[in-house]
């Protein structure tokens, strides 16, 4: 998503799945490249009966599949991917989408075969697009084939497509904005996260359609669902959110009026304040700045009759790590040097503070 404080309109590449119109194609499981011997050696991975993974024959240690990534002017993460060999293209990492997503202009100049039109639910509503037969996307060492992938015009998108959780939901993902790097972990069941400072917050989620939810969230003492969204560059909240912050008087600043722009290229009206205090399992989160719409994406998760938030990139980016494991449904945030969890003392997200 992409913000102008010159109020204008926002972009929001973010793709929730509905039912198909026509067909029930679903994209098949992502799986690791094969690496080149003798230095890396696939294995079976458990939890992930297509995948694979590199283990060093040496010590049997898993050895993470690394992707660097550059966080483009919409402070999103931006990789690079290849297409049936060709490329490299920039695609963002969306772990608020479903599916992983491809621009129509790529696809029309890589010339791939039209798939069934697909119903999608966005941020403004839902849409029938099209669709095209993607044979094999890669991204470093992680491979998916044989999928079909809804086309969006890559001036909405922001890139030349987007990767979902589709390529990532048997994975546990590392992101270091320290490094701007982003690691993949084979999946294991019960596993101790990467992540394991002792100031590290550890929250627990719920899997729908292949987002995490958080529910150790709450404003003034009222429980509210979180998404950690990185295709999203702002917080997005539901009406019901903007019911609660207006009742409780949790908003620091006015509601002022803006606009959301979503992947189709619809103007979507929302309104605009800054959140005084959200707690997120003991971590103090302030100042946040969030936009509040209408969006058909709640709906769809089945959130748009309890407060719920879009978590983007405006707030992720200013941990030090973010681990989201989606196999053993938690996220880890690594707290920024300085930022502690210890009673007392609070994370506050100070955008003008970070040169925003």
């Amino acid at each position: 998503m992409t913000y102008n404080n010159n109020r204008r309109p926002l972009a929001l590449a973010l793709i929730f799945a509905a039912p198909l119109l026509i067909g029930s194609a679903q994209p098949a499981p992502a799986t690791s490249a094969p690496a080149p011997a003798p230095t890396q050696a696939p294995s079976s991975v458990a939890g992930a009966p297509n995948a694979e993974t590199i283990v060093d024959p040496t010590t049997g240690v898993l050895v993470p599949l690394i992707q660097p990534f550059d966080l483009d002017a919409t402070r999103r993460m931006a990789v690079d991917v290849t297409i049936g060999g060709e490329g490299p293209f920039s695609f963002l990492v969306d772990t608020g989408a479903e599916r992983t997503v491809i621009a129509r202009e790529l696809a029309d100049r890589l010339k791939l075969a039209p798939g069934e039109q697909l119903r999608l639910a966005t941020i403004g509503g839902s849409a029938i697009v099209p669709s095209y037969r993607v044979a094999a996307l890669q991204m470093t060492d992680l491979r998916m084939t044989g999928f079909t992938a809804p086309a969006f015009s890559g001036r909405h998108i922001g890139a030349a497509g987007l990767i979902g959780v589709d390529m990532l939901e048997d994975r546990r993902v590392l992101i270091d904005f320290r490094k701007e790097s982003m690691s993949i972990f084979a999946a294991r069941k019960r596993e101790r996260p990467i992540i394991h400072d002792d100031d590290a917050i550890v929250v627990t989620a719920r899997n729908v359609g292949g987002r995490l939810i958080l529910s150790n969230a709450e404003i003034d003492g009222k429980r509210i669902d979180v998404i950690v969204d990185t295709g999203a560059q702002t917080s997005v909240g539901n009406l019901a959110m903007q019911d609660l912050v207006a009742r409780r008087r949790a908003n620091q600043a006015p509601f002022i009026p803006t606009t959301l722009e979503a992947v189709t290229g619809e103007s979507v009206p929302a309104m605009r304040t800054a959140i005084r205090l959200i707690r997120i399992n003991g971590l103090d989160v302030n100042d946040l700045r969030v936009s509040f719409a209408d969006a058909q994406a709640f709906r769809a998760l089945g959130l748009d009759k309890r407060p719920a938030l879009l978590l983007g990139m405006d707030c992720l980016s200013l941990f030090d790590r973010v681990e989201i494991d989606f196999p053993n449904r938690r996220i880890i945030f690594d707290l920024p040097s300085g930022a502690s969890r210890e009673s007392g003392q609070r994370f506050a997200f100070n955008n003008a503070g970070r040169g925003r």
